[in-house]
């Protein structure tokens, strides 16, 4: 341990050593629940805090982002449903399919579009049971639905499926957020704890009033 020493001549006065600023490890770990790197500030760990505030706004920034994506694209392939699937044609081969002998096995009852809105759009694409409805199915009625064709209904499928990749990307990165702001916490309440072990800064004045030469002396004092 050593001390570098800087004397000043000045009048009598006398000052201990300064102490650090007392800091709650509970506040600190509280202000960092409530924003990320706050807690962090609030103790002086001041490039620590804009780290976990920077990954706190990058995260929102991408929900934000991707939710908005994936709604426009939810919207377009919703569009793309009324246009081109007529729920009419459906009901025109169910009709026919209950007539026959050997009926293909229809699993799924289709909601209504306005009380099970998601569920109806995601059953008209994803399962064989509805291929009639597509526009583009201009065979003649038939119970081997798994070997009919609709390029629409896979176009239909694939805009779902990106729209359902970015809207799984935004639920998935507030996770993140929420970890974020965990470890935030921890971290600001463990490093506040820290400071408090030590309260004697490393840098100090000391004022003596009278010393060997009868003069009062102004000592800044550093332990490094």
């Amino acid at each position: 341990m050593r001390r570098f020493i800087l004397s000043l001549v000045a009048t009598g006065l006398l000052c201990a050593p300064v102490s650090a600023g007392e800091k709650s490890p509970k506040t600190a770990f509280f202000l960092s629940m409530l924003a990320p790197g706050l807690g962090e500030l609030y103790a002086g760990a001041r490039w620590r805090g804009a780290g976990f505030l920077a990954a706190e706004t990058l995260t929102w920034v991408a929900f934000f982002s991707w939710r908005g994506k994936g709604n426009d694209l939810k919207a377009e392939f919703r569009a793309y449903a009324d246009q081109h699937w007529h729920e009419s044609r459906y009901l025109a081969w169910e009709t026919y399919n209950r007539s026959q002998p050997q009926p293909y096995f229809e699993t799924h009852h289709l909601p209504s579009k306005t009380h099970d809105t998601q569920q109806y759009y995601e059953l008209i694409g994803k399962y064989n049971q509805f291929v009639f409805g597509w526009d583009d199915v201009t065979i003649p009625l038939t119970t081997d639905n798994a070997n009919v064709l609709s390029p629409r209904r896979l176009d239909y499928e694939n805009h779902r499926n990106e729209s359902n990749k970015y809207l799984k990307r935004a639920t998935q990165i507030t996770g993140l957020a929420v970890v974020n702001r965990i470890a935030s916490a921890i971290h600001a309440k463990a490093y506040t704890r820290a400071r408090q072990s030590n309260t004697t800064s490393p840098i100090w004045i000391d004022i003596a009033p009278v010393d060997i030469h009868g003069r009062s002396t102004v000592e800044l004092k550093a332990r490094f």
